[in-house]
């Protein structure tokens, strides 16, 4: 078999771990009476099924059923599967079915009371629990994205700061917002070749000699030679040098304890390195080195039931698949010593307080900025804006890099980004905002005038990136502020437009007559659109004193900006004033925050069964008073990210090509 067959082959093999499905078995009864509807298993056809047909399809059945509640199925999937898109809907069902407000007293079709806990049982404990018990979701295999495979490249293998091993990688899918989602981390032969060549090419690398000794007649050998320095081989036994540096490199590679038996199957590359290049130590060492980090122990996040039965029960994350979590968690790399040595010694969970301060305190703690912030805010991409300086864009990432990391450093509240009255500027940036006294190309804390800026969503990256480029500038965007508003901050759905209404009708090439806000205004003539655009639109005209590029106006088109508006009942005029009902939101902002972070933290969608567990979260941090601390703790601490559920299916795991290993002649050339 030849690299190419060899490397497709692997593909395959992964593509099948990474399609294990966590399947739960629905246990149904029949003959469920009221008087015991709180704690039966309802079945579908008989016992739910018919509830809902005769008491809820009327008003919410069809094309626009009322609320944007849909209830009415094709099947018992079909009801299962709504939280897919709505991870709130069963949760607000239950809410409107216990407390009797659904169906309406006016309504002639009426559950019994007994109906009404079968339904809300049903719903709660079987639906978004499992057996009455927390549902953590499901076990999912986790690719390494890009970055996570090269930081993690570059500490096993004690490679330079600056090395990427990713760099010609394909770019990584974005799921619920980040691509660190398990659900869109596929891979592909393409990504395999890739692999290949990155894996021989780092290793190479990393076991040169580093660098002259003192008396330049010898070399500093690898830190990845070290265990078996000293061991004296011969002829006979020149396999037993490779195997004790294998035997330390394989459970830092794997992030996990190894067996003798997975020793042995990578040992099978040095047997053949020694017999095609005779006693070379070096190519047997790194070709073992290349077979572990092409198997998907490596590539992928493994955190499987090690005592799966089959029967998609919920368990604990073992200590050493919680560090690997909690690492690429906080660090996107691999655990480092003081993390891995605490999950060998099964202390790790005793001490979790300190170990989370640590790891926050510690500079790779830069990845929730780099890697968190910069798809939850989108200020990765800032650079890729067009028809501004590119200077000035960098400087506009380093604000909002610069105070994400003070945030994080200094444990301060996370309604900070709400309406915090500093920020980090450059000379560069600190000219856009009027700000005198700053020199140079150091970013340095700067106390904001509160008339003009606060939070977020004065900051220019911000107001760069929800403006609209056309021609040789930038024109503000009320539609698309006001949309990332509500949506990244405060975690409300936005329907897209209908495909029957067209868009505004502007001509790049003519000037515009009347402000921004005049023309965007048209839309909520639109009966069709007026819904949405209400909701929207006032939080992206109180930004209208803000120019496409974020520097501080009073005219649009040499009108007076009108900056004024009404949300939740509460008008305001000035942006200060806007800023100051947002604060009105907090709780709104909170629940988004710890959304997003736990999403994160996960590496995958929200689902509907982490409701409870964000509810508790939610309640801590506010208890804490929001300190971005007490965000990252609960969330480490929460049932989803302690826990999983397997598989139901014993005999998917038991053919998994995790567990089967690798053909030493799949890196053969």
């Amino acid at each position: 078999m030849n690299r190419k067959t060899g490397a497709i082959a692997l593909a395959l093999s992964l593509l099948q771990a990474g399609a294990l499905a966590a399947l739960m078995a629905a246990a149904s009864s029949q003959g469920v009476t009221a008087q015991d509807a709180a704690t039966a298993k309802p079945h579908w056809d008989s016992d739910i099924a018919p509830v809902f047909a005769r008491n809820c399809a009327g008003c919410h059945g069809g094309a626009q059923p009322q609320g944007d509640i849909l209830l009415r199925f094709k099947d018992e999937t079909d009801a299962r599967g709504r939280t897919a898109t709505n991870d709130e809907f069963w949760d607000k069902v239950a809410a409107e079915v216990e407390s009797g407000r659904m169906p309406p007293a006016s309504s002639r079709n009426k559950p019994s009371d007994g109906e009404r806990k079968l339904l809300v049982n049903w719903i709660r404990n079987d639906v978004l629990t499992i057996d009455g018990k927390p549902d953590p979701g499901p076990a999912v295999v986790h690719r390494l994205n890009n970055r996570e495979y090269a930081n993690t490249i570059r500490e096993l293998l004690y490679l330079p700061a600056g090395y990427n091993a990713a760099a010609d990688f394909p770019a990584d899918e974005r799921g619920d917002g980040f691509d660190n989602n398990s659900d869109t981390l596929i891979i592909s032969p393409v990504l395999i070749e890739r692999y290949l060549a990155a894996n021989e090419k780092a290793v190479v690398q990393a076991l040169r000699p580093l660098v002259p000794a003192k008396d330049n007649t010898l070399a500093v050998p690898s830190k990845l030679n070290a265990p078996g320095a000293a061991f004296k081989e011969d002829f006979a036994n020149r396999q037993g040098k490779v195997r004790l540096n294998i035997e330390t490199f394989l459970p830092r590679a794997w992030r996990r304890p190894v067996t003798p038996q997975e020793v042995d199957g990578i040992m099978k590359f040095a047997a053949l390195a020694f017999a095609h290049d005779g006693e070379s130590f070096d190519k047997a060492t790194g070709l073992t080195m290349r077979a572990a980090l092409m198997s998907p122990n490596f590539l992928f996040r493994m955190e499987q039931d090690p005592t799966s039965d089959g029967s998609g029960k919920v368990y604990a994350l073992t200590e050493p698949q919680l560090a690997s979590r909690l690492s690429y968690f906080l660090w996107s790399t691999m655990p480092d010593e003081a993390l891995a040595a605490k999950a060998k010694a099964g202390t790790l969970r005793q001490t979790l307080d300190a170990e989370v301060t640590r790891m926050l305190q510690d500079p790779k703690a830069v990845s929730l900025t780099a890697d968190f912030l910069g798809q939850w805010l989108e200020v990765r991409g800032l650079e890729a804006t067009p028809n501004v300086d590119k200077a000035l864009l960098a400087s506009m990432k380093g604000e909002t890099e610069h105070f994400f990391n003070y945030i994080v450093a200094n444990d301060r509240p996370i309604t900070d980004l709400l309406d915090a009255d500093y920020s980090f500027v450059d000379a560069r940036l600190a000219k856009v905002y009027g700000i005198s006294g700053v020199t140079g190309d150091e970013f340095r804390k700067v106390q904001l005038d509160p008339k003009q800026r606060g939070g977020i969503i004065t900051q220019a990256s911000f107001l760069t990136l929800t403006s609209k480029p056309l021609g040789d500038g930038l024109r503000t965007s009320p539609v698309v502020r006001g949309k990332f508003i509500l949506e990244n901050l405060f975690n409300q759905r936005i329907p897209p437009p209908p495909p029957n209404v067209p868009s505004l009708a502007l001509d790049t090439n003519k000037q515009l007559t009347g402000t921004v806000r005049q023309i965007f205004e048209q839309h909520r003539a639109n009966p069709t659109c007026a819904g949405c655009h209400a909701r929207m639109d006032p939080y992206g005209f109180a930004l209208e004193n803000y120019s496409g590029t974020g520097e501080w106006r009073e005219t649009d088109n040499k009108i007076a900006v009108d900056a004024s508006g009404e949300i939740n009942g509460r008008k305001f005029t000035t942006p200060a004033q806007f800023r100051a009902v947002l604060q009105t939101r907090k709780d709104d902002f909170r629940r988004a925050v710890v959304r997003k972070v736990l999403s994160y933290a996960l590496g995958r969608g929200i689902q509907g069964v982490d409701r409870p567990a964000i509810d508790r979260i939610v309640a801590a941090v506010e208890k804490d008073g929001d300190k971005f601390s007490s965000v990252v703790l609960n969330v480490v601490k929460s049932y989803p990210f302690q826990n999983a559920r397997g598989s139901a299916t014993a005999k998917a795991e038991a053919a998994s090509p995790v567990r089967s290993g690798l053909q030493p002649v799949s890196l053969q050339k």
